[in-house]
């Protein structure tokens, strides 16, 4: 079933939804896999790999195929992907024929951008070695779409022949600083986010870092050469600065295009989110993909 945004948007101020999702990045509950449990009762053919303890899920389509997404989920780099994150997955396979990898990847504050970055790098390698033939695609939402940007920035400094030659980003975290001041406009519309909580939960994922490093907060690095980019966010969330700085760091560089649909009214990640206004935009970055 999916719900309008305007419905969802005025339920989620009701409930105060930004402190309990802000609350719970902060302070995450046990961890459960419910995305990989959920995906195993599918009816989708799946390979699983382990990469330093983590999963790593590759659904298989109905027709062979070498397009291949790699999909980073979202949730302030500290919340397990949910049944919504599912549900992109299996119409990516089931509608567009595309072979999707799921990665779970480790989540603050347990962890820190220090190890999940190169154990996300290294599961993505793993998985150029498994499909050889493949090529390659990104796909990430919030806090998904910063390290998809973080991972895509890396394989390009190494040189590495597999890396993909497009990436997705819905809402994307780009910037842990949050220092644009249309942030604090923005605060009042979104429905999801919390600045303060948020920033929280930006700091425990730097760790050690500064939250203007690269490998924390993609948008301070390089932009050349990484392909075409397709990038999709709602004037309503306050990470909204964050795709238009974007904007202007690709206008700027060599060897990337960029896309972008911005969506009047919509909520922070609502691309994800079961609403009646999303699909089109999921099926846009499917057809993206093929």
């Amino acid at each position: 079933m999916r719900y309008s945004a305007k419905f969802v948007k005025r339920v989620f101020k009701v409930i105060n939804m930004k402190k309990l999702v802000g609350i719970t990045m902060i302070d995450p509950p046990k961890r459960k896999n419910i995305n990989g449990r959920q995906l195993s009762r599918t009816d989708i053919p799946q390979k699983i790999s382990l990469i330093d303890g983590h999963e790593v899920i590759t659904l298989l389509p109905p027709h062979p195929t070498n397009k291949h997404v790699f999909y980073l989920h979202g949730g302030g780099y500290a919340l397990e992907a949910s049944p919504f994150h599912k549900n992109v997955q299996e119409r990516f396979v089931k509608r567009y024929n595309l072979k999707v990898s799921y990665f779970d990847y480790p989540l603050a504050p347990e962890n820190t951008a220090q190890k999940t970055l190169p154990v996300t790098e290294a599961a993505f390698r793993k998985l150029a070695y498994l499909y050889p033939d493949d090529e390659f695609r990104l796909f990430g939402d919030s806090a998904g779409g910063g390290l998809a940007m973080s991972l895509a920035q890396r394989l390009k400094e190494v040189e590495f022949d597999k890396r993909p030659k497009k990436t997705a980003l819905a809402s994307p975290w780009l910037d842990a600083t949050l220092s644009d001041p249309r942030t604090d406009a923005l605060q009042e519309k979104d429905v999801l986010l919390e600045k303060e909580l948020l920033s929280e939960a930006g700091e425990n994922y730097a760790g050690d870092l500064p939250l203007n490093d690269p490998i924390v907060s993609p948008i301070y690095g390089e932009f050349d050469d990484l392909g075409e980019l397709l990038v999709i966010a709602g004037t309503d969330e306050i990470l909204y600065p964050d795709v238009l700085h974007l904007q202007q760091r690709v206008q700027s560089s060599q060897g990337t295009t960029m896309t972008i649909e911005i969506v009047p009214g919509m909520m922070h990640d609502f691309v994800v989110y079961p609403l009646k206004e999303s699909v089109q935009y999921v099926d846009q970055m499917g057809e993206f993909f093929q």
